[in-house]
């Protein structure tokens, strides 16, 4: 919601960073009514940052380690709060899709579609839930990217950036980025362009093969995503903004950005052992449909020979001064689409496979070959499976400040309304009747003040009241303090509230996708309600006139309504429509009659402590540091009384800087996590957790002349291994050997146990060069 605007306000040997995102308007850092860290222009150029997930990393709080789907990119997650509870802005628009248009472990290209560096002034990143002013899906923390602002003047610049890997089992990134901006008509109309390409190698690291007590070798293999392999991909954005500023009091500004990511789902064959293997899905084809389990079918299909998402958005908004009190008014769209994906077969239609396969019906006396040239030719190609969220947004926003009440005062009223739509070919299924539309419509009001009844004191009071049209109504208040206690020292804390929507995909009564590339079908519930927590924080602030600074959090999050799976219930069918049950509808007739749906089950319990420091040793040395401790708590559900799974309860981030000359610097970065929880072991009662690690970076910055500057940085510095395992043998039927087994519902003698849950890349070598004119 909140339009943004960067200030730099000098302040002895140090800047003192102005952010908008806690309250719609200009604060210092320290003075905001949250927890927020910012990430600079300057911060994404002395770093060469790739990615989103590169930038906000090394933040205090932010953990980008918890998973990767299958094209290999990850999510952030805040505060033990996994990445479906982080709410993405840029410029503050909202980027998050309302529904599920990335099914079967797609779901880190959520992320993905973002301007290029050089196009941001600033990312600030708030640690919370912070629904007042954000609405739905900021539960668990915003991230709010802000692009630069107009320019009187012609300017711009292109980066070029590559990584050379020393180990070939992984691909090279190759990244080309440009932005311009200046005037079209002078002090009226300005524009600015800005795109990027990226390209991404693929990568197929190798695990050792294992050796059990009787010498015999175990080959396994990795797998996509997580288990580190990933496949060609490119990713194009390009975008632009026109400014129009028809008087000094009043501005307009039009947004265009369009971005699309393609992977390549082309099939591999294994020379050894014959098997064909695909990539990111089953790739349609007769032989993955002509497959039975216990003599029934079960076709596999659902996957094109490429993977591509797209991002579509556009927002005009208007920016008022009106002689006492500022407004803004923004409209906006975003569509984001999965092409790619085909419909797995309806009931109908695998009814009819099954007499083929089984040679009944018309099809009594056809040999197999003829049986499966008829399938081939009925069945294929698959129809397209349409995937896209549409959402248009209305956003309106009063700022008026006032005195003589008490203080000073800065009010805050708004509101927001959003009309979205998911339009996904396997809604209706049930009813065999592909290609049905799940709406989402909200309105919202909000007001908040914040009151300063003296120089020392401001005290925050929000309130914001969403109304949806499945679920009703739904209060989210705030309360903040800050104090300032003298020009190097402030407190502040207080206690905001987030809530989650369940996306219009799980809400939806019916077919809402398959598991198993196409064969299970998942239903959703329309009973869900919102997820929701409770944030208590404290904070204590010391900033020193040379450059020092050092900040501490404690926070305790309480998360209500966490959906999860629940019980197993019946279908509707069954029970005549009685709830709880839930709608498979026709597939019914194929044997699925009873589903664990969603439901609203898990509470959580979260606490921690966010430390983060900066030591100006010397005019050219400074060390920047921060450190998480995270304890997590489930108090319900099939888990409780466990850690939130794949959260890292220790994470540091250390970073030594050498600004040897204006035009010359030098870091040497240390990531470090531990405890990450893994699972229980049943059979040994006990915790699991991943294997602790350390990753260093070694990165320069060297600008040739005011035009041009090199980066290069070293990744992984030491070359840590993140493919080690351990492996368990279990002689199970007493024949003294050990067999390794796969697949679902399998017993295998050979388990293997991974030492970390995600697989990073090699040493490499990253080397960039910006140039501005």
């Amino acid at each position: 919601m909140a339009q943004t605007q960067q200030t730099l306000v000098p302040n002895g040997n140090e800047i003192e960073r102005i952010v908008v995102s806690a309250t719609g308007f200009e604060q210092k850092l320290a003075e905001a009514p949250a927890s927020i860290s910012v990430i600079t222009q300057e911060d994404l150029h002395a770093r060469s940052f790739i990615t989103l997930l590169d930038a906000v990393q090394f933040q205090e709080g932010i953990d980008i380690g918890t998973t990767r789907d299958k094209t290999g990119q990850g999510t952030v997650s805040m505060r033990g709060l996994t990445g479906e509870y982080t709410l993405l802005l840029i410029d503050g628009i909202r980027m998050n899709n309302h529904g599920d248009i990335y099914p079967n472990n797609f779901g880190g290209n959520a992320f993905g579609h973002v301007p290029p560096v050089e196009a941001i002034e600033r990312i600030e990143v708030i640690r919370g839930p912070a629904s007042t002013l954000y609405g739905a899906d900021a539960l668990g923390g915003v991230i709010n990217v802000i692009t630069r602002k107009r320019s009187d003047e012609w300017m711009g610049a292109i980066n070029f950036g590559r990584s050379l890997e020393t180990d070939d089992q992984y691909g090279d990134d190759i990244t080309t980025d440009f932005f311009a901006q200046g005037p079209l008509i002078k002090d009226l109309l300005a524009l600015g362009v800005r795109g990027s390409v990226y390209e991404r190698q693929a990568s197929s690291p190798e695990f050792e093969p294992a050796v059990d007590p009787n010498g015999e070798l175990h080959i396994r293999e990795l797998g996509f995503g997580a288990g580190g392999k990933t496949v060609d991909s490119d990713s194009e954005q390009l975008g632009f903004t026109l400014y129009y500023t028809p008087s000094e009091n009043h501005s307009f500004k039009l947004d265009y950005d369009n971005s699309n990511q393609s992977y390549d789902n082309t099939p591999t064959y294994n020379m050894d052992t014959g098997e064909v293997s695909y990539p990111l899905g089953t790739k349609d084809n007769i032989d993955a449909l002509w497959q039975d389990s216990r003599g029934v079918v079960m076709p596999r299909a659902g996957y094109a020979e490429d993977q591509e998402f797209k991002r579509e958005w556009w927002s005009l908004s208007h920016n008022g001064d009106w002689n006492g009190f500022t407004s803004m008014f923004a409209i906006s769209h975003v569509d984001t689409s999965n092409d790619g994906r085909t419909l797995p077969l309806s009931v109908a239609e695998r009814l009819l496979l099954q007499q083929m396969y089984d040679g009944t019906g018309d099809y009594t006396g056809l040999t197999e070959d003829e049986r499966r040239a008829l399938a081939e030719d009925t069945f294929l190609p698959r129809p397209k499976r349409p995937l896209e969220s549409s959402q248009y947004t209305i956003d309106a926003r009063l700022d008026i400040p006032l005195s003589g009440l008490a203080g000073e005062h800065n009010l805050v009223l708004g509101g927001q309304v959003i009309d979205g739509e998911l339009n996904d070919g396997v809604f209706g299924l049930e009813d065999s009747q592909a290609g049905g539309v799940q709406e989402q419509k909200m309105w919202s009001l909000f007001a908040e003040d914040n009151w300063s009844p003296n120089d020392y004191l401001t005290i925050t009071a929000g309130v914001r009241y969403d109304e949806h049209d499945v679920f009703g109504g739904q209060t989210s208040p705030r309360l903040y303090a800050v104090y300032t206690i003298s020009n190097n020292w402030t407190v502040k804390g207080g206690v905001s509230t987030g809530y989650k929507t369940p996306n219009t995909t799980d809400l939806y009564d019916g077919i809402t996708g398959f598991g198993g590339q196409g064969t299970s079908p998942f239903a959703g519930n329309p009973e869900l309600e919102p997820e929701t927590s409770v944030n208590g924080e404290i904070a204590a602030y010391w900033n020193h006139d040379e450059g020092h600074s050092f900040n501490v959090t404690y926070f305790n999050t309480r998360f209500d309504d966490k959906i999860a799976r629940g019980d197993t219930v019946y279908s509707c069918n069954v029970t005549g429509g009685v709830r709880p049950c839930v709608n498979l509808g026709d597939y019914d007739q194929l044997g699925y009659t009873t589903y664990s749906q969603q439901i609203n089950i898990d509470e959580v319990d979260i606490q921690g402590v966010e430390v983060a420091g900066r030591w100006q040793m010397s005019s050219q040395w400074f060390i920047t540091a921060n450190y998480t401790w995270t304890d997590s708590e489930q108090k319900s559900g099939p888990q409780e009384g466990e850690p939130l799974t794949n959260t890292a309860e220790h994470m540091a981030n250390i970073t030594l800087n050498w600004e040897w000359t204006d035009d010359f610097n030098m870091y040497l970065q240390s990531q470090i996590r531990s405890d990450r929880y893994r699972g229980w072991d049943s059979t040994l009662e006990q915790p699991l957790y991943y294997k602790n690690y350390e990753l260093l970076v070694l990165g320069a910055r060297y600008r040739i002349n005011e035009n041009v500057t090199v980066n290069a940085r070293v990744n992984n510095l030491l070359d840590e291994d993140f493919t080690t395992y351990t492996t368990e043998y279990n002689d199970l039927n007493g024949d003294g050997s050990y067999e390794y087994l796969t697949g679902r519902g399998v017993v295998s003698e050979v388990v293997f146990l991974d030492d970390y849950n995600i697989k990073d890349r090699a040493r490499n070598l990253w080397v960039g060069v910006n140039v501005r004119f």
